[in-house]
C-alpha cells in the first residue's frame, strides 16, 4: 500500500461514516498532510467529538447520565514501507479517547479517559509493551479538578496493536456505537477497507508472536510488544 491508495481508503471510509451521521472535517487536513509527506504521517487535532446516542454502556458508575460524548485525537508518524516489511510501522504514536458525561443529579462533568501510545524505548523498571492501552492519564487529570476520596493509581499497561484512523473508528463504533457498527459491517466497502488496513497494521503485530513460537526470524522484535514473553 502507498499513500495514494491509503488516501483513497480514507475518503471512502469518510463517505460511509457521513451516511451514519458521523462528521469528520478534521480528516481533510490529515489527508492533505499525508499527500504532502507522501507517507504515513498525520494527526487528528483538535479532537473529534462523537455523541453517544441510544443505549449507553451497560455499566456506568453514575446513573441517570443524560448526555454522553466521546472525543478522540490521534497523532502518528511512520512509514508505509515499514508496515509492508512487517516492521514497527510507527516511530511515534499517540491516541487519546475521553468520554464526558453529565448526570441529571449533578451539574459536574463526569470524565473517563484512556490512551493508546507507543513507548519511546527508554528503559523502565515496570513492564512496558511498545504499544499499550492505559486508563486515566493526562487527559483525565486535565479535565478533573476534584477526586474526592477516590484513590487513582496507574493502571497496568495493556498490550494492544497500533491503530490508524480507520482502525480507531472501528474500535470506537464497535465498543460504543454497536448499532452503528452493525450497519457499517453490512457495507461491502467498509469491510473491504477494514481488511486492507488490518492486513497492514494488525497482521505484522500478531505474526511476530507466531514467528517467535515457531522459531522463525521476525522483523519486529517480540519483546518490544510482549516484554513478558520468554
Amino acid at each position: 500500500m502507498n499513500y495514494i491508495e491509503y488516501v483513497k481508503y480514507l475518503k471512502e471510509f469518510k463517505i460511509l461514516l457521513e451516511k451514519e451521521g458521523l462528521k469528520f472535517r478534521n480528516l481533510d487536513s490529515a489527508i492533505s498532510t499525508i499527500q504532502t509527506h507522501q507517507d504515513l504521517k498525520y494527526e487528528i487535532k483538535p479532537p473529534i467529538k462523537i455523541e453517544l446516542k441510544g443505549k449507553f454502556p451497560k455499566r456506568l458508575s453514575h446513573t441517570n447520565v443524560k448526555v454522553l460524548e466521546l472525543e478522540f485525537d490521534l497523532n502518528l508518524h511512520g512509514t508505509f514501507q515499514n508496515a509492508i516489511d512487517g516492521r514497527d510501522p510507527f516511530s511515534s504514536y499517540g491516541l487519546n479517547i475521553v468520554i464526558f458525561g453529565l448526570s441529571e443529579s449533578s451539574e459536574n462533568m463526569l470524565v473517563n479517559a484512556m490512551h493508546l501510545d507507543r513507548h519511546d524505548g527508554t528503559k523502565s523498571n515496570s513492564v512496558h509493551p511498545y504499544y499499550h492501552f492505559q486508563f486515566g492519564g493526562n487527559e483525565l487529570k486535565k479535565n478533573v479538578q476534584e477526586y474526592g476520596q477516590v484513590l487513582i493509581l496507574d493502571s497496568p499497561r495493556i498490550m494492544y496493536h497500533p491503530m490508524d484512523f480507520i482502525l480507531t473508528i472501528d474500535f470506537i463504533v464497535s465498543n460504543f456505537l454497536p448499532e452503528t457498527w452493525e450497519r457499517l459491517k453490512k457495507e461491502s466497502m467498509y469491510i473491504s477497507v477494514l481488511k486492507k488496513v488490518q492486513k497492514l497494521f494488525v497482521e505484522p503485530y500478531f505474526r511476530s508472536f507466531v514467528n517467535f513460537f515457531d522459531n522463525v526470524p521476525n522483523q519486529w522484535k517480540h519483546h518490544e510488544l510482549y516484554p513478558q514473553l520468554v
